[in-house]
């Protein structure tokens, strides 16, 4: 267990689960200026604590998060008076810096080194679809839907849903999500492969989400961080640098101490018992 300090999540830990709650359901959960902020904060967070081998990101009130806030992309041109405004180059040039910045926010979701199951109910809209999109799994509570809500509001979608989703579910359904800013419901997502299972409740979801967290978390977590390393990056490449990768993967992390203790607890039917990652500090952090 660990003391909150954000404003728009609290991230508990419990045998190794890391527990992200988005939480500010009086606001739908819209990702502010603050909580693009403390994203990045509270994933380097969970990707520095050794103790954290599976996160469950899950959400508070009506909607899992209705999307983006949009005065997170206001780029400081508006403050400008017209007479020093700059021309159209740089102002593009500065909307390009913020979309980039918030594309690094969700990215990082993939780069931590601990898989991310996201349990979602209610709206999953706009903005929320790139982030759930960027996690290992979801799961989904029988009210939840899913929304490309971009394109209602005259943009495209342009911080990873474009990118993600056709990887994910058939890529003329996205299209069509995507043109259409039309809702996907629960039954539909399961079908199209958005989500793994569909569950009665929140309530049902969360519990399924923590056995399947507890599962992952009784395995070897150097074994796992390589595993998602591989899948994300054969998803992105050919296959044979995938099995280029997989192989350097393997020559420089296949630990001999995991395998022969997995392979001992399962003759002896006991739990495996694994040794954490090692913990490393930021270079401007003291060594003290």
């Amino acid at each position: 267990m660990m003391g909150n300090k954000y404003n728009c999540f609290e991230l508990t830990v419990n045998d190794h689960i890391g527990n992200l709650v988005l939480s500010r359901p009086n606001e739908l959960n819209t990702m502010s200026r603050d909580f693009w902020v403390e994203l990045g904060e509270v994933l380097e967070e969970i990707d520095r604590n050794s103790d954290i081998r599976v996160v469950i990101m899950s959400s508070t009130g009506k909607h899992f998060c209705a999307g983006m806030d949009l005065s997170a992309f206001s780029n400081g041109v508006e403050d400008i008076s017209e007479d020093k405004k700059p021309d159209h180059a740089r102002i593009g040039e500065a909307v390009y810096r913020v979309a980039k910045e918030l594309q690094g926010y969700i990215s990082k979701l993939e780069k931590i080194r601990v898989p991310v199951i996201a349990a979602i109910h209610g709206g999953c809209i706009g903005g929320a679809v790139d982030l759930v999109t960027a996690c290992d799994i979801r799961l989904a509570s029988s009210d939840s839907f899913f929304c490309i809500q971009e394109i209602n509001i005259g943009m495209a979608a342009d911080v990873g849903t474009l990118q993600r989703l056709p990887k994910i579910i058939p890529d003329s359904k996205m299209r069509e999500m995507a043109y259409t800013g039309r809702r996907m419901n629960a039954p539909e997502s399961k079908e199209t492969g958005l989500v793994s299972d569909v569950y009665e409740s929140q309530e049902a979801m969360l519990s399924a989400a923590n056995d399947l967290a507890k599962e992952i978390a009784s395995k070897s977590p150097v074994a796992i961080y390589g595993l998602k390393a591989v899948m994300n990056y054969s998803r992105d490449h050919s296959v044979s640098d995938g099995l280029d990768y997989n192989a350097l993967w393997s020559g420089a992390m296949l630990s001999q101490k995991d395998m022969t203790e997995a392979m001992t607890a399962n003759m002896e039917k006991r739990e495996a018992s694994f040794n954490e990652l090692v913990d490393v500090k930021k270079f401007n952090e003291s060594k003290s």
